[in-house]
């Protein structure tokens, strides 16, 4: 279990980023705090393994709390609108740096970042983001078939239908390259164990559809799935 403390002096952004980080598995928010001040008594108290910190706030600012973090110094993801302060946060340590609006995405990447790759829990902390009659469902990785980019929007292939998915396909081929996806053509994903049938037009037959496979990606495709 990761334990987090949240510090950002605006009320609803400080909620918003502990809901979305409470929506991911493998997470505990401990204690949020409104200002450098409560936020390092907040540390010092509970000893969290990661800190969500804003830059810009009254009083104390996050890069000074930074300078005051007590040892064993939990991982850093500032949280800020600000990029120009990118640099002296990388500088003090931060493993991560968040623009503003935060998104389940920008989210699920800073946790991927605070333990290491082969961390096992990784796998179980991935979802999809998905949009689906103006809410957003989190999918684990085994309820989509595909990703497919179409007019620049990704789009996730469900049993519940084709899905709006936050995020680009090169953001997600990386994401899910330990999950069995592989890059079938520039414009598609597909989850290898969905595939159901490869058909004489170079075609993978899915559940919930059919996606051509590029000539240039045909090899590596046909070794992925055996043949």
């Amino acid at each position: 279990m990761i334990r987090i403390v949240v510090i950002e002096d605006e009320p609803l952004a400080r909620q918003h980023l502990v809901d979305l980080l409470n929506e991911l598995p493998g997470l505990s928010v401990v204690a949020s705090a409104e200002n450098g001040r409560l936020g390092l008594a907040a540390i010092t108290g509970h000893r969290p393994d990661a800190v969500f910190l804003d830059i810009e706030m009254p009083g104390m600012k996050g890069t000074e709390l930074m300078c005051m973090l007590p040892e064993p110094r939990p991982s850093l993801v500032f949280v800020t609108a600000y990029p120009q302060h990118a640099i002296e946060a990388f500088a003090g340590g931060a493993v991560h740096y968040l623009l503003k609006p935060i998104s389940r995405v920008g989210v699920a990447e800073a946790i991927s970042r605070i333990r290491p790759k082969d961390e096992p829990l990784q796998k179980e902390w991935l979802r999809l983001p998905v949009r689906k009659k103006g809410t957003t469902r989190l999918l684990r990785p085994e309820e989509v078939e595909a990703l497919v980019a179409d007019l620049g929007d990704c789009v996730a292939w469900t049993p519940e239908g084709r899905l709006p998915v936050d995020g680009t396909l090169s953001h997600w081929e990386e994401r899910l390259a330990d999950h069995g996806f592989a890059r079938v053509h520039r414009n598609a994903l597909v989850r290898l164990d969905a595939v159901r049938e490869m058909t004489m037009d170079d075609e993978l037959v899915l559940a919930t559809g059919r996606i051509a496979i590029s000539r240039r990606r045909m090899d590596e495709v046909r070794r992925a799935l055996g043949l």
